[in-house]
């Protein structure tokens, strides 16, 4: 129990220290409270300027990044296209090797419908035109 008492008479002595510096701290900073209202060091008419300067080249690269995303958006995409219709292609190539061989010759064995004949005019009644050339 002794060894306890002394870890939590530490910590507090610990603690009185740590707030006696802060308070010492804040105190000698008191009068400079007043310098940091009129200008502060972080966002003042200074860091604005750095920012300006530095806005144009940053809208530049992430335009440049922007450019360079889209286009390989676009190639991707083309990319997939291709893949997708190859895709399709061994499926269709698949299922083609899949058809039972029987069910292939009977389709290949199924009776043809005679051809009809198509008639675009009457160029049977017509007889050919003969050019000659005089010479």
């Amino acid at each position: 129990m002794a060894a306890n008492q002394k870890i939590v008479f530490a910590l507090v002595c610990l603690i009185l220290a740590c707030d006696l510096v802060l308070g010492q701290q804040q105190a000698a900073n008191s009068s400079e409270v007043e310098t940091d209202a009129a200008e502060s060091r972080t966002f003042g008419h200074h860091f604005l300027r750095r920012i300006s300067f530095a806005l144009v080249p940053g809208a530049f690269v992430v335009g440049v990044i922007t450019t360079l995303l889209a286009a390989l958006t676009v190639v991707s995409i083309k990319g997939l296209g291709v893949g997708v219709i190859l895709l399709v292609l061994a499926i269709g190539q698949m299922l083609s090797r899949a058809l039972p061989v029987q069910a292939a010759a009977a389709y290949a064995a199924a009776p043809v419908p005679a051809p009809v004949p198509v008639v675009y005019s009457h160029s049977h009644t017509q007889q050919p035109v003969w050019l000659e050339k005089e010479w």
